[in-house]
């Protein structure tokens, strides 16, 4: 199927991992210029080699998305490198601490909001202002069931998620005049098929 996306350039952050690696694969498909925005440039490099191997294009720039300057400066060689951002996967979260709410520690709240919410207004905010000069772009940011149920053991996780989502939707009303897209798409929980499928460091995606 061609989905129009031949030259286009896509970041995916949490790229190298589990839904993040299915993602990239199917984008390079597509023939889009695929930015790898990995934590664990490792496991980015191993998928970006798959993908040239196979006649793509690819490039890996190992980011903490937590991190805004991190970001900012990944968006930025991504431009230099391939000219514009036309496509943000904020694919990234994680950090979920399998526990009841009452007995997890603030750090543990900060590091789960930090990954799975922040990450995503970080990177959504460091593509927008190319996005909306020339009035054209797409952001699809992963949801999850957790986000619109509540899971067991995992209330923050659900509660950023479900951020994740209103946040989403939100910036959809402010944005679509320029002709950018956001849309939320809400897995479920989804183990990786083997271990080259995740890294070791990896900001689990997803």
């Amino acid at each position: 199927m061609d989905l129009n996306l031949a030259g286009k350039t896509v970041i995916i952050t949490g790229g190298g991992s589990n839904i993040g690696r299915a993602i990239s694969f199917r984008f390079a498909e597509e023939r889009a210029n695929v930015v790898l925005a990995d934590y664990d440039a490792n496991q980015a490099n191993k998928v970006a080699d798959q993908i040239k191997k196979n006649g793509g294009e690819a490039l890996v720039i190992q980011t903490d998305v937590r991190d805004n300057n991190q970001v900012v400066n990944m968006v930025q060689q991504a431009t230099d490198s391939f000219g514009q951002v036309d496509i943000l996967v904020n694919n990234v979260g994680g950090g979920a601490v399998d526990k009841l709410f009452i007995r997890q520690t603030r750090e543990e709240w900060e590091n789960v909001i930090a990954v799975t919410y922040w990450s995503v207004l970080n990177c959504t905010r460091a593509v927008l202002d190319q996005m909306i000069e020339r009035k054209s772009g797409a952001i699809v940011s992963l949801g999850s069931d957790a986000g619109r149920m509540g899971e067991y053991n995992e209330a923050v996780y659900s509660g950023a998620k479900g951020g994740v989502i209103a946040f989403t939707k939100a910036v959809a009303r402010e944005v679509g005049r320029y002709g950018i897209r956001l849309n939320v798409v809400c897995p479920g929980l989804t183990v990786p098929q083997d271990k080259e499928a995740i890294g070791e460091k990896s900001l689990w995606g997803g």
